[in-house]
């Protein structure tokens, strides 16, 4: 169950799935990415020192988002290039990931205290990235499928995210999922939020924890490309990794 919050005195969304984790989607009040705001380079600046004093971590590690399938477990290095998922078991560090439409994930083993951040926009996942780093983290990481715990954080509605045939027949290989997509006359829509929900079940991951939210329809909460036409920030995705 999703709920705001606040940290460093400003608006955040946290799962109850995570209590006990320092985690959260951050909103328009908290912007870690400046994307083509120019204007909020210097906040965004500061916001992020806000995290790092705020959070008591050593480390911050981020990536260069592609809109790949391309996985990092994070060693010493805070930048990772061409990334789209970071995983660490590194204590007191912290992920961050950076959205404005496309599906943020935490991944999280309280067992053995490993966490990961993914960034699945419709190109990732349709490259089943979630489902990559969720078996990256239990096959390389030894971690069972049953000790992990997801959360699917704000990203476009299935309503608002109207899609090429071409991309929606990329996307939508299971016409039986009728949850995943709506078909509107000559329209298509697709539910990215539900299509990495599947990815997770498909790798054994039951504690799920999806939210509702969609940043189209709450832009004065969340930054949206599509509604902003591209002159917007970022919200984060942020995961402290407990020490």
């Amino acid at each position: 169950m999703f709920y705001f919050d606040s940290f460093q005195g400003k608006k955040v969304l946290k799962s109850s799935f995570l209590e006990g984790v320092d985690h959260f989607f951050t909103t328009r009040e908290f912007p870690l990415s400046f994307g083509s705001r120019e204007d909020l380079k210097q906040e965004t600046i500061i916001n992020r020192q806000k995290l790092i004093e705020g959070l008591k971590i050593k480390s911050l590690k981020t990536a260069k988002q592609t809109h790949s399938d391309h996985i990092r477990i994070v060693g010493e290095e805070d930048f990772y290039d061409d990334t789209d998922a970071l995983i660490s078991n590194i204590p007191s560090s912290a992920l961050i990931l950076n959205f404005a439409d496309c599906t943020p994930i935490i991944l999280y083993s309280f067992k053995d205290n490993v966490g990961a951040c993914i960034h699945a926009g419709w190109r990732g996942t349709e490259k089943q990235i979630l489902r990559k780093t969720a078996e990256k983290m239990i096959n390389e990481l030894n971690i069972k499928p049953q000790n992990i715990t997801a959360v699917i954080g704000p990203a476009i509605s299935l309503e608002c995210f109207e899609v090429s045939e071409e991309v929606f027949d990329r996307l939508i290989i299971d016409k039986s999922a009728k949850n995943t997509y709506k078909i509107d006359g000559d329209k298509f829509f697709v539910d990215l939020k539900q299509l990495n929900k599947i990815q997770l079940q498909n790798s054994g991951i039951e504690k799920i924890d999806v939210t509702n939210y969609c940043t189209s329809c709450l832009s004065d909460i969340f930054f949206s490309y599509r509604k902003e036409k591209g002159n917007t920030a970022r919200h984060s995705s942020v995961l402290k990794i407990r020490g």
